[in-house]
């Protein structure tokens, strides 16, 4: 009986003790899932920024600006500009949403123009008093810069005066308007203001200028569109320095300039007119091409740091009248 109940309850504990066994062996065998684990959280800031600003930032414009008209036909340039801050570069499209009866957009690149011209001698004059003049692109304006002693190492004597014309034209033939610092010409304004004259062959004038008409000549302090600065008298400009600003929306992708110069009343050294280009002359003008602008066929790629300066341009339906709305979204290329 005792042996019976041995052989049962014994072969049930070497069940147990064969099963433990096995169990502790499985244990010992583990496979690890990973070896460390990194977690990490990256917060970046937005890489490419239009005007400075974010998309948190709307830019809201609204045209005409002060002091501006515009009219159904008329063409408007908006400047802006893209700066990507990332370390690699980026890749943006330019998308704009509108009604295509009433507006049409296209975009334009800054060609960071920049010319340093050395001026010469006008068709009409003997005395020859050559200036630097340097044209370059300065954001949303094209600024020209008269140097008059650039060339003359000699100290002034007597109390003289500088007067300048920068002279601009859309087809590289025909005037559009000239800004002058009125050297006398206009009775109705001081001498040494600077003003805005439009050329029209039609009204008579001198040669189609009518600079010493009251009524064809506007204060540029009146114009939104003009900055200039320098003063006539060399008292008053011991530098000798002209500063003349046109906004790139007046002018055109590409346009023509001359500039027209001189100085009188010093004793030393000499007195003269001066032109650019040479040869130019009141009547028979001649130009210099400028191209400010280039057509984006999106998309564009920004290289790292790189700032962008680039213009909407709208063109107006002739037969618009109200307001029309305009989206454009700069945004990430998926290409």
């Amino acid at each position: 009986m005792v042996n019976k109940m041995f052989k049962k309850h014994g072969k049930k504990t070497l069940i147990l003790a064969l099963t433990l066994m096995l169990c502790v062996g499985v244990a010992s065998a583990a496979l690890l899932q990973y070896y460390g684990r990194i977690t990490t959280t990256i917060t970046a800031e937005q890489s490419v920024l239009v005007d400075g600003k974010t998309y948190e930032e709307p830019i809201a414009v609204t045209l005409p600006r002060d002091g501006e008209t515009i009219y159904g036909g008329d063409t408007v340039y908006v400047c802006h500009n893209l700066t990507n801050r990332a370390n690699n570069p980026v890749t943006i499209a330019l998308e704009s949403a509108y009604n295509e009866s009433e507006v049409s957009v296209t975009y334009y690149r800054s060609m960071d123009y920049k010319e340093v011209v050395e001026t010469g001698k006008s068709d009409d004059v003997e005395q020859v008093y050559p200036i630097e003049v340097a044209v370059e692109d300065v954001g949303d304006w094209i600024q020209w810069t008269f140097n008059f002693f650039a060339y003359n190492s000699t100290p002034m004597q007597g109390n003289g005066h500088f007067a300048g014309a920068i002279i601009i034209s859309f087809d590289g033939s025909t005037p559009a308007f000239q800004i002058h610092d009125n050297d006398g010409v206009c009775d109705a304004f001081s001498w040494g203001t600077w003003l805005y004259s439009p050329y029209d062959p039609t009204g008579g004038g001198w040669y189609g200028w009518h600079t010493n008409e009251e009524a064809w000549n506007t204060p540029v302090e009146d114009i939104w569109w003009i900055q200039a600065e320098g003063a006539r008298d060399f008292s008053a400009n011991p530098n000798g320095k002209f500063v003349v600003k046109i906004h790139k929306t007046m002018l055109e992708p590409t346009f023509y300039w001359a500039v027209y110069a001189n100085q009188f009343g010093f004793y030393n050294p000499n007195n003269g007119y001066t032109a650019y280009p040479e040869g130019f002359t009141w009547g028979n003008e001649t130009f210099e091409q400028a191209t400010i602008l280039e057509e984006i066929i999106s998309p564009l790629t920004l290289e790292p740091g790189q700032v962008v300066n680039f213009v909407i341009c709208y063109e107006l339906n002739p037969a618009l009248v109200g307001t029309t709305t305009v989206i454009t979204d700069v945004k990430p290329y998926a290409g």
